[in-house]
């Protein structure tokens, strides 16, 4: 993970955030049509979304400190 942490670390996010973002749809297409939510999906949405997100800027942030010390070493 040292090496390439954008790669290791934000494409799983990215499947985890668009896993979220597709039960969220799914949900508000539920409740639009007159239906109620469930507390485990919706949970479930918003846990997705941020832990997806979340590993989406730690790999941003990890690429950016690498390059970094990649810069400061030469």
């Amino acid at each position: 993970m040292e090496f390439n942490p954008l790669y290791w670390f934000t494409l799983p996010g990215f499947v985890l955030c668009s896993g979220g973002l597709y039960i969220g749809l799914d949900l508000l297409q539920t409740f639009c049509l007159g239906g109620r939510l469930a507390f485990g999906p919706t949970v479930l949405m918003v846990i997705l979304t941020f832990i997806g997100t979340g590993m989406i800027f730690t790999g941003i942030l990890l690429h950016s400190i690498l390059g970094l010390f990649r810069y400061l070493r030469e």
